[in-house]
């Protein structure tokens, strides 16, 4: 059958669904749930740490308009896990509306998660809508990490027109403890003012989310490299990271993480 031109051509969509679930119990965190389908996929890597880890994977290998993905991690009361992603997520040029990922994240009473995803890539003409929503019971702790890569400067790739929405809302005992909202719009030559992105291509936030939270201000602050900033107020603590291209960015979170963190990052990030 041959396509007519005149006609309205009807784009295949990526759909995803992945959830993963923790429990303690006999003194050790055991996996509770795992689900899986369409373009999205759970690892378990094998690992000597006391805390488990989970990998998402898009098998997609990317996101572009009118793509949908949902991820969903749940902790019972006292466990713990981190969630990364296998590589960074590249957010291709938009047909049909921007492409969709949601988080939700759930922590019982004295649980505590590590969503330490890696970067995310806008390619020219992409858009993308990211939504986290997270809800902590009495004693829980969140670890959160997004870092936003304005397309690769070393293959000499100059954004103009891409957007990106991103909004964090997170919850304690049902009231809204934290609030993160970021809007890109295109002309993104527009950032380039003292008030916005400047000539920066690259940058990151990090979120802590714990009773303890404002305590660990003087770590993180001594942890920090170049280009970032931290605040710590009711019970929250964020970071702010900047840097000219994705490599050093990079490479500034992996030593702020693994020295505020105490311990290595998921080994998909040494790759």
């Amino acid at each position: 059958m041959m396509y007519d031109a005149g006609e309205e051509l009807t784009l295949q969509r990526a759909r995803g669904r992945a959830a993963v679930a923790w429990r303690r119990a006999d003194g050790q965190i055991r996996l509770d749930r795992l689900f899986q389908s369409g373009s999205a996929k759970i690892l378990l890597p094998k690992t000597h740490a006391p805390v488990p880890e989970a990998v998402w994977v898009n098998t997609a290998g990317g996101i572009t308009g009118g793509d949908r993905f949902r991820l969903e991690v749940s902790l019972g009361p006292g466990a713990a896990g981190v969630v990364t992603s296998q590589a960074a997520e590249r957010v291709y040029r938009a047909r049909g509306g921007a492409g969709r990922s949601d988080i939700d994240l759930t922590l019982s009473a004295g649980a505590r998660l590590d969503w330490l995803p890696q970067e995310t890539i806008l390619f020219e003409g992409g858009r993308l809508e990211r939504r986290l929503g997270a809800d902590l019971e009495d004693g829980a702790a969140l670890m959160l990490l997004e870092t936003v890569v304005l397309g690769r400067r070393a293959m000499g790739e100059t954004l103009e027109d891409a957007g990106l929405l991103d909004h964090w809302r997170i919850r304690r005992n049902g009231r809204l403890v934290f609030a993160e909202a970021l809007r890109l719009i295109p002309p993104l030559s527009a950032l380039g003012g003292p008030a916005a992105l400047g000539d920066t291509r690259a940058f990151a936030t990090f979120a802590m989310i714990a009773p303890d939270a404002e305590d660990r201000l003087d770590r993180a602050r001594a942890a920090l490299p170049p280009g970032a900033a931290a605040s710590a107020w009711n019970g929250a603590l964020v970071c702010r990271f900047l840097a000219a291209d994705a490599t050093p960015l990079r490479a500034g979170l992996i030593r702020f993480l693994t020295a505020f963190r105490d311990g290595a990052l998921p080994r998909v990030w040494q790759s």
